[in-house]
């Protein structure tokens, strides 16, 4: 367990320090104090383990921020901006292959921009062409734009690339190679050996059998077809794909059977340990595979060693050991998967299979039961370990929830012993002699065939996955949850008895009942508050100048405009959104005064926006001052120009509908229109536009055709011409209209050129209160408050 404390403080010295942002000499510091003060004071056993707790805390906080110095002054990340650069570098790994180029990760060398080259240093990400057969040590000088990589959606593709030590891409216009075998050579052998592996597989097998055995065996998920990748990811099962600990556990089994009658047990382990070292290479070296390899590594050395290896204790060592060589790995997503996988097994295994047992011996004869359990024991119980502990981070990374993994494993994990072990010996024949290889090759296809067969089928099915994701802040409960479950089941047993004894004298039943309650009611409102896959738009009630709320089938969130009433605005964001959701998207301002965005400030009090998004130039300079001090360089402001597209990536489509503005000193567009387009629902928010400006919109070309129409000025006179109303057409209109309005809002006169246009039906919020809307991109459902 000492082991266990020591590698916690050195996680969460590292967690703390990505927050915090210290030099690193301050943890140092921290570190110093710690040791001095354990050999000062020499205080008792448990008083030492903190300190040392202490000092592991501030060496992995030191560690981290030693990562985060600045970038030294050649590295060619300071280039960034230009967008003629010729870069000369070396193909740094093996290229990867997608549709459309090929992403080389190229280690710079010098830089020519305006004729001046200079040395350089720092890795770059090179989007070449798909033309040239590009290797591992090639030496290349690449021509284009050198950029920062871009954000997307649900995904900071900047950041897991800076985590990789790669802080520019080039998307090349040219390619040339200029040089061979520049690379290690070692290193180069390994590579050549893999590609000639997956290319004899690809000899021995079709696809898609060939490609998910290349995965299996080599890591290589490249060729993958996106279907069957798709099928894999709603069943549950893509951990047969990557490589894991069940990988090396089972080639630590075959390298010690064929080498232990050879070499003796002592050698046998070293050459199994360098040949499960050399395989974590030659399966590309991802954080999960070299993970998996050197907890198994370190157990095979303590068995060597007549020591006692212990799940828990390896996989701390392991986390240690690659965090201290690259502290970002911890964010590294396979890398939290493959950690959490293990940690599940290792806890909950064991208690799993009694629970199996147990009800198994009331429903069969005990032989019989005795069996089933051996037999499900691996399918069954240690897929539900494996995915117990790892469900919450899918759920917050993925937003996806496989209902059918526990079946879609029952029915594959048991095979995919005999995919390794035959694709293996399959591989290493065609290796030798193709068609050596094409007979043993029929022998892995069957298991194969069996395995795309069963997730194929389930995939088909709707019931098989939905989305559903868990805030950051949900997933932290969880694994509290998981993880104070994990130290009870970790105690002695005569301690975990005492513990609970205390807790039944000191805690009523009817307080346990009660607490058990409102654990359920909150995961009920949790539950309830997930995406569910449509889309809904919000008219909040907030008065006459209108807000919309937009929430995407995933859960993204768009705040438009917020009215001048903010305990109105606060009051409809809480009805509208999760108790516990503080985030959001993007804010958009249709037209920044006071009438529309005096009551965002005291709304970024209490929610977080990503960036704030203006469509036309500043209107009433003194509320937007305010909203700028509220935003306190928290959420970036980014304008918005006509025809400007938000899309979002569960098909989703913000439009920018507004004609352009003549003039070099006039503002890009003027009040603007949005079209929310959700498959075919099309939601037209008019807000402030005016007749002249509905007018320019027709003029300029725009289609307006549209579901549904947040009418402009509520439904003044002096919008919603008959023109612009008869090119929207739309089947449902909605009003925003305070209550107690003097002037009558919407106008008679607009309520008869609404009749004209087909009747459409007509919400108002001073009537109905906010009015949700909700859509599956075919048909839509509208609620209403009142």
């Amino acid at each position: 367990m000492t082991l266990l404390y020591l590698v916690a403080a050195w996680v969460a010295g590292v967690f703390v320090a990505s927050r915090l942002g210290a030099a690193p000499g301050v943890w140092l510091l921290l570190g110093a104090v710690g040791i001095s003060a354990a050999g000062v004071l020499w205080p008792s056993r448990r008083d030492r383990l903190v300190l040392v707790c202490l000092v592991l805390f501030a060496f992995g906080a030191a560690r981290f921020a030693f990562t985060r110095r600045p970038l030294p002054r050649d590295h060619v990340a300071h280039y960034v901006g230009y967008d003629h650069v010729a870069l000369t570098g070396v193909i740094d790994a093996p290229p990867d292959v997608r549709d459309f180029h090929v992403n080389l990760r190229v280690r710079a060398v010098q830089v020519e921009v305006g004729g001046v080259v200079t040395p350089v240093s720092g890795l770059v990400l090179v989007q070449a062409p798909r033309h040239s057969p590009y290797s591992y040590g090639d030496r290349v000088r690449a021509i284009g734009a050198l950029q920062l990589p871009p954000n997307f959606d649900d995904f900071s593709y900047r950041d897991y690339l800076a985590r990789r030590g790669i802080y520019a891409l080039l998307r090349a216009d040219s390619v040339d190679i200029v040089g061979r075998d520049v690379g290690r050579p070692w290193l180069a052998v390994v590579y050549a050996l893999r590609e000639r592996s997956v290319q004899t597989i690809r000899r021995l097998l079709p696809s898609p059998q060939a490609p998910l055995l290349a995965g299996i065996l080599l890591g290589d998920e490249s060729e993958i077809p996106a279907d069957v990748r798709e099928a894999f990811n709603r069943t549950g099962a893509a951990h047969v794909i990557a490589i894991s600990g069940a990988n090396i556990a089972i080639l630590l089994r075959v390298l010690m059977g064929l080498l232990d009658p050879v070499l003796g047990k002592k050698r046998a382990a070293w050459a199994a340990g360098i040949g499960v070292v050399a395989y974590a290479v030659l399966a590309g070296g991802d954080a999960s595979v070299v993970r998996a390899a050197i907890a198994g590594v370190a157990a095979l050395m303590a068995a060597r060693l007549r020591r006692r290896a212990y799940g828990l204790t390896t996989l701390a060592f392991a986390v240690w050991i690659m965090s201290l060589y690259d502290p970002d790995v911890l964010w590294d997503i396979g890398f939290q998967l493959s950690v959490a996988a293990t940690a599940g097994l290792v806890l909950f295994t064991e208690d799993f299979t009694r629970v199996l047992a147990w009800l198994l011996a009331r429903l069969l004869p005990a032989q019989t039961a005795a069996r089933a359990v051996q037999w499900l024991s691996e399918p069954l119980v240690v897929s539900l370990a494996a995915q117990m502990a790892t469900t919450p981070l899918i759920l917050l990374y993925f937003g996806r929830f496989s209902a059918a993994s526990l079946l879609a494993n029952l029915l594959i994990v048991s095979v995919q012993p005999y995919i390794m072990v035959a694709g293996w010996v399959a591989l290493l024949a065609g290796l030798l002699a193709v068609s050596l290889g094409e007979v043993l090759a029929w022998v892995v296809w069957l298991p194969l065939t069996y395995t795309l067969f069963v997730v194929e089928s389930l995939a088909r099915f709707e019931w098989a996955s939905f989305d559903f994701r868990l805030s950051a802040s949900a997933a932290w409960v969880v694994y509290a949850v998981l993880v104070t479950v994990a130290v009870v089941r970790l105690m002695h047993p005569d301690d975990r008895r005492a513990w609970r004894d205390r807790i039944v004298r000191r805690v009523p039943a009817y307080s346990l009942a009660g607490a058990a309650a409102v654990v359920v009611l909150l995961v009920w409102a949790v539950a309830a508050g997930r995406p569910d896959g449509r889309l809904h738009v919000w008219f909040l009630d907030v008065g006459n100048s209108g807000a919309v709320l937009v929430v995407t089938p995933r859960g993204s969130q768009f705040l438009i405009d917020g009215g001048p009433n903010a305990s109105r605005l606060q009051a409809a964001l809480g009805r509208a959104l999760p108790f516990y959701d503080r985030d959001l998207d993007a804010v958009i301002l249709t037209e920044p005064d006071a009438a529309r965005i005096a009551a965002l400030p005291a709304v970024f009090e209490r929610y977080a926006a990503q960036v704030v998004l203006q469509a036309v130039a500043v209107g009433d300079q003194a509320a937007y001052s305010v909203l700028l001090d509220a935003l306190a360089d928290r959420s970036p402001v980014t304008r918005l120009a006509a025809g400007h597209v938000i899309e979002t990536s569960d098909g989703v489509r913000i439009e920018v509908l507004a004609p352009r503005e003549s003039g070099v000193d006039q503002p890009p567009v003027r009040v603007p229109a949005l079209r929310v387009t959700y498959g075919d629902a099309r939601f037209l928010l008019g807000f402030g536009l005016a007749g002249r400006d509905e007018i320019a919109l027709l003029d300029a070309g725009w289609y307006v055709g549209s579901t549904v129409l947040f009418l402009p000025g509520g439904g003044s006179d002096r919008a919603n011409t008959p023109r612009f109303l008869a090119a929207v057409e739309p089947q449902v209109v909605v009003a925003a209209v305070d209550a107690g309005q003097r002037s009558p809002l919407p106008h008679p006169s607009v309520l008869e050129r609404l009749e004209v246009v087909g009747q459409p039906r007509l919400y108002r919020t001073d009537q109905h209160g906010t009015i949700e809307m909700i859509t599956d991109g075919h048909l839509l459902e509208v609620r209403t408050q009142r």
